[in-house]
């Protein structure tokens, strides 16, 4: 089902894009910072919230200094295409931690994926025993990333 994008107000917009620079802002401290009112902002977060245009607020760790330092783009081909194979795959997917993102794709594969693990071999594992043998996946192709060039959390709005 297609979710329709928010009108956003440029107030929302503000406080949007001040979250998306340090998501620890208060209330009390968007207020400051945007020179509004604490109650005008509490009452734009809560609207922004219910209507789900802010998922969560999390920490950006580093990869590599928490032990996960190996990035790799997987695609994956399915055995079919029906709505159990897909739902077996993404069930699958969703119990896995290692796999950061995973979208369907048009073109030559059904899926990609981003991992994050702590060595080639944790790679090497988690493909060949956990993803390769599971009965929805046909094959996989996979892309070490030599260094990342760009990391952008913060979407353009």
């Amino acid at each position: 089902m297609k979710q329709l994008s928010l009108s956003l107000t440029e107030l929302d917009r503000l406080i949007l894009q001040a979250l998306q620079r340090d998501a620890t802002l208060s209330v009390r401290g968007l207020a400051e910072k945007l020179d509004q009112s604490q109650s005008t902002i509490w009452r734009r977060l809560t609207s922004l919230e219910k209507a789900g245009a802010i998922r969560a607020r999390v920490a950006l760790l580093d990869p590599a200094r928490v032990g996960v330092p190996v990035c790799v783009f997987v695609q994956i081909n399915l055995t079919g295409h029906g709505p159990e194979v897909r739902k077996s795959f993404e069930s699958l997917v969703e119990r896995t931690p290692e796999i950061l993102d995973c979208y369907a794709v048009t073109g030559t594969f059904d899926y990609t994926l981003i991992v994050r693990c702590g060595s080639v071999e944790d790679f090497e594992e988690l493909l060949m025993h956990r993803i390769l043998n599971h009965d929805s996946v046909a094959n996989a192709s996979s892309q070490f990333a030599l260094r990342q060039i760009k990391s952008e959390t913060a979407l353009p709005i």
